[in-house]
């Protein structure tokens, strides 16, 4: 990969629109879905532990689906196709949604479209990771349209919903699904013959090689101590503040509010988080996910909410930032596609799905208490910070 210091800062290759499309449609579903998405349910009449459940579970499917597809792709050297087939899938599925609206029938229709849409997260990653890197552009701006997109349609359907309720929902959502998979026919399309960036054997070597490596293990248990804090704002938050009161739009507002931040991050922040090793920038954002979660568990006085949900910024924006370096940086060229598969399907699957399915019981039981819990994943990874330092910087091997 090349240094990023020597990447150029944004969109003067066409090529650059293209991708960033691709994030705008994937994070306009994000913006329908995730603030709002456990309130249809509640609407629905689906119980909270029962939300946590639908939310949470799908997670869980990355783990299953993620390495398989990203090895696939990776030695047929496809990721746009792929992706189009995944995204034709979901939106069959997703109609699923508009007929089947109890507890069991919605179990498996989020089986079936969690299995085809969050499989394409990693691949898109992947994918823009090598078209920057192919193209020299900053890949943290790149992907700040999608954050800015979130933001813009978040706060226009939290308006929407104030007014209008949840009726076509489902309408949205389908939607925005439908325009992420005209922006992926955009993308270049693959040279055919070219060799994959993982020439490997048919049988697991990457694997064996990434998940018997200390150091890749420590950065992976890192990740999800730090990406799992935020499972519980994800299925619960919203709920959590419209039963404090707050409505729709000023939901929205919030969830915005995170997301400005990690814009901020993703433009500004990338070339300065570079310099420094990955371990001790971890320790210095778990730091701020104990003060942002901690203050969440304690107050929902609205200022004080802006204030720390600008927090988000550092807790996922710089946190993903720092995840790609590390990807791009230490993990050897071959093994690049199974290790991003890896960072997709456990910190960002596996472990935030186990505090998602958690949520539900954990709101019942504790309130807005629970966010103390999330609390005490970032403390963690600050009692880990010695042992951490110590693992030694250059590639793995």
């Amino acid at each position: 990969m090349a240094d990023s210091r020597e990447k150029i800062s944004g969109f003067k290759n066409p090529v650059a629109y293209r991708v960033a499309g691709v994030y705008g449609g994937v994070f306009m579903y994000v913006g329908i879905s995730l603030p709002f998405w456990a309130l249809w349910l509640a609407g629905i009449g689906i119980t909270p532990g029962e939300i946590g459940f639908l939310i949470g579970f799908p997670a869980f499917l990355k783990v299953l689906s993620s390495p398989f597809i990203a090895q696939l792709c990776d030695r047929t050297g496809m990721v746009r196709r792929p992706m189009m087939a995944l995204l034709a899938l979901s939106i069959l599925f997703f109609y699923g949604y508009f007929f089947l609206q109890s507890f069991y029938p919605l179990i498996v229709v989020t089986l079936l479209f969690s299995m085809t849409y969050y499989a394409i997260a990693p691949l898109l990653e992947s994918h823009a990771v090598r078209i920057c890197d192919k193209y020299n552009l900053q890949y943290g701006r790149v992907r700040s349209v999608g954050s800015i997109v979130f933001v813009v349609t978040s706060v226009l359907f939290g308006k929407y919903l104030d007014h209008f309720g949840y009726g076509y929902f489902l309408y949205f959502g389908i939607a925005s699904l439908a325009i992420t998979f005209v922006t992926v026919f955009f993308l270049p399309r693959e040279k055919k013959g070219l060799p994959s960036r993982m020439a490997v054997a048919q049988d697991h070597a990457p694997l064996k090689f990434l998940l018997t490596n200390r150091r890749f293990i420590m950065f992976l248990i890192v990740i999800s101590l730090i990406q799992m804090s935020h499972g519980f704002i994800y299925v619960m938050g919203s709920i959590y503040w419209a039963a404090e009161g707050i409505d729709n739009t000023t939901i929205g507002m919030l969830w915005s509010i995170g997301v400005l931040s990690e814009i901020g991050v993703f433009i500004f922040a990338g070339r300065f988080i570079s310099r420094f090793r990955p371990m001790y920038m971890l320790a210095f954002i778990a730091f701020f996910g104990v003060v942002r979660w901690g203050v969440l568990g304690l107050t929902s006085y609205l200022p004080i909410l802006i204030i720390v949900q600008t927090f988000h910024g550092l807790t996922y924006a710089a946190t993903h930032l720092v995840a790609m370096n590390f990807l791009s940086t230490r993990v050897p060229d071959k093994y690049f596609m199974t290790a991003q598969s890896l960072y997709s399907s456990i910190p960002m699957g596996l472990s935030i799905g186990t505090v998602m399915l958690l949520s539900g019981p954990l709101y019942n039981w504790f309130g807005g208490h629970a966010y103390f819990f999330m609390a005490g994943l970032c403390a963690i990874v600050l009692f880990m910070a010695r042992f951490v330092r110590r693992v030694e910087p250059g590639k793995l091997h």
